[in-house]
């Protein structure tokens, strides 16, 4: 496998989810500028082609993980890979390394530190912060030798203060413990409208759309970011000319990370300190309540212990309006 190569060829594996996708694009560009004679490809979602341009060396392999195993084994030995990074770490990928390793090809893995996990989840006051996802991706590919010597998260993404002209909503979540009550988040969006700026509003689904259509007849200064069918790079689009986005602990959050604009990030369930925060932003625009039962989700997933969200439900629009500068 790889044996007619001159250069080195890592395939890196990450089917899902976007979110986390989005945080790979950051490592494996920095990555393939530190190493411009490797060559780096990520077998994923190919809605998330955009985000792995503008390098040589970099691209992405757009993989549907509903394909049988052996179909997709097929389309990634055609890339013959010298390495192989499996940054998801779940059974499908577990399949393919393994044959891939069977076959002679050096293979790393993501080891996703579970027990801490589990600590911060019994502990979610005195347990420390879990390590970025950022980081962990790096270290696979280090295991490899090809470490990301430039990644950094130092240079803090800044937010201009002062009137907003351009302002992203991403007012959706895969998960009830990570969804802010939508009729709080529209007030956010009518006031700033209302204070001169320009509402995009960023959602997926046909639910979705129609939902935020029905917030664009509030305000002329609220709009669709994209219109249904436009495509992901349409997206990015829009999402580059942001002075700040706000989103829920969601996907959204990472592709503004991953393009350097400023995020308010709206926390309920999860917490920024389970590894999973927006690469290079200020941990003060993370917007949360002080509770003591949270994180009770890494990922958001489970119901809320108490049966009442109040991490979410008790979080109000002034609290939301004062980190994007609307005292």
């Amino acid at each position: 496998m790889g044996k007619g190569r001159k250069q080195p060829h890592i395939l890196c594996l990450r089917f899902s989810a976007l979110g986390d996708v989005a945080i790979a694009s950051v490592v494996l560009k920095t990555c393939a500028r530190d190493y411009p004679e490797v060559e780096f490809t990520l077998a994923g979602p190919g809605l998330l082609a955009p985000l792995f341009e503008g390098l040589p060396n970099l691209r992405m392999l757009p993989v549907d993980k509903g394909q049988p195993l052996l179909q997709i084994m097929k389309i990634l030995a055609r890339t013959q890979p010298t390495h192989i990074a499996d940054l998801h770490s779940v059974v499908r990928s577990f399949f393919l390394r393994t044959l891939f390793f069977f076959r002679g090809v050096p293979v790393s893995y993501l080891h996703k530190g579970r027990q801490a996990r589990r600590r911060l989840l019994k502990d979610p006051t005195g347990s420390p912060s879990l390590i970025p996802m950022y980081r962990r991706y790096a270290v696979t590919l280090g295991r490899l030798g090809f470490e990301a010597l430039s990644l950094s998260d130092a240079n803090i993404i800044s937010l201009e203060r002062g009137p907003l002209k351009k302002v992203g909503i991403a007012p959706f979540a895969r998960h009830r413990g990570k969804q802010w009550p939508l009729d709080k988040m529209r007030r956010v969006a009518n006031r700033i409208a209302s204070g001169g700026g320009q509402v995009f509003l960023f959602g997926g689904g046909e639910e979705e759309v129609r939902l935020m259509e029905s917030w664009t007849k509030d305000n002329d200064r609220i709009v669709l970011a994209v219109q249904p069918g436009k495509g992901f790079e349409a997206e990015l689009a829009v999402i580059r000319t942001l002075d700040v986005m706000i989103s829920m602990d969601s996907a959204n959050m990472h592709f503004a990370s991953a393009l350097g604009i400023p995020v308010v990030s709206v926390w309920g369930a999860t917490h920024p300190k389970a590894g999973f925060y927006g690469w290079r932003q200020d941990p003060s625009r993370a917007v949360q309540l002080p509770m003591e039962c949270r994180p009770c989700s890494v990922f958001g997933a489970k119901p809320c212990r108490k049966g009442t969200y109040a991490c979410m439900e008790e979080l109000t629009e002034e609290k939301v309006l004062c980190h994007v500068g609307y005292e």
